[in-house]
């Protein structure tokens, strides 16, 4: 992995996330304009993004044996980060239900709004493949774990796992079938998915400048003291124990790159949403979602240089 890269794309990443913040003090950013920018980015850009990864990946037996490897990983690394975290949580003696939300700000990273974008533009169009295979992985135990966890009956309902099927996971499922059928999409389709996926990344980066000025306006002090707790494990203990992983099982090259930035990614958009529903704390989440996206723009560059 070339290290210029990545330094490079966190810097462009930076600004467009200054150029965000600049735009928000300029117009009010509502409800509305956040919901259509969410809706684009999640329904347009991102699939975009997933199937031009995929027409320009030769969809073999071995590629699909890959795309199930990074999926099994990807649900094995986010079900331990959860139980990892919860102990270390419960062992600096926070509170249960404060623990519980530590542990999901801590162990739930931006695999699909940043990780995606940022996946395609280091590692190519198969690296934006994979990056939506691992997203699908935490997709599936924030609807089935997570909710389970958050609830205040405790119980699980079938009716959660509709919200794992969801256009980027559509675009997975379309994708891979074309490919493993043989279809070839007529050369617009071709065109229009690349230059749709060229704004993925921009417009999650102008979102996440865009909650700033917001934030800061606000009177109440939304910062809490514990904000370090999640933001270590997020952006810093968490991947460097799957590097630590990787090298003991020996398993390197770009594909364990890949998935060691996407355990660095920053906390989850889909996290304050989550509070927002079964809790009364949704500043919490976005406090910590800006706070360590801020942050990552640091640290995603000294994982990438430790891999080295």
């Amino acid at each position: 992995m070339d290290i210029q890269v990545v330094i490079s794309t966190i810097c462009v990443m930076g600004i467009m996330i200054a150029i965000g913040s600049f735009f928000a003090l300029k117009v009010p950013v509502t409800k509305e304009v956040k919901y259509v920018l969410i809706l684009l980015i999640l329904n347009v850009a991102v699939p975009a993004v997933i199937l031009n990864g995929i027409f320009s990946v030769e969809m073999t037996g071995e590629t699909l044996s890959l795309a199930a490897m990074v999926f099994g990983i990807s649900l094995v690394y986010h079900i331990g980060a959860l139980g990892l975290v919860y102990i270390f949580a419960k062992l600096f003696r926070f509170k249960s239900i404060f623990a519980l939300k530590m542990t999901i700000l801590g162990a739930l990273g931006n695999t699909g709004f940043i990780g995606i974008p940022l996946a395609a533009t280091i590692f190519g169009a198969p690296g934006g493949f994979l990056a939506a295979i691992f997203d699908a992985g935490l997709s599936v135990t924030v609807y089935t774990v997570v909710i389970y966890l958050l609830q205040a009956e405790g119980r699980f309902h079938i009716r959660q796992l509709k919200a794992v099927i969801n256009i980027p996971v559509m675009a997975i499922i379309f994708g891979i079938l074309a490919a493993v059928t043989g279809f070839e999409p007529p050369q617009m389709i071709i065109q229009l998915t690349t230059m749709l996926a060229g704004l993925a990344a921009p417009m999650a980066m102008l979102y996440v400048g865009m909650l700033l000025p917001p934030l800061l306006k606000k009177k109440e002090n939304v910062f809490f003291p514990e904000l370090w707790f999640p933001l270590s494990f997020r952006l810093l203990i968490l991947p460097l124990i799957v590097m630590l992983i990787f090298s003991l099982v020996s398993f390197d090259g770009w594909i364990a790159n890949l998935i060691v930035l996407q355990a660095a990614m920053p906390t989850a958009m889909v996290v304050a949403v989550l509070f927002s529903r079964y809790t009364a704390e949704e500043d919490t989440a976005v406090v910590a979602i800006f706070g360590s996206t801020l942050l990552s723009l640091a640290t995603i560059p000294l994982i990438s240089y430790l891999m080295l």
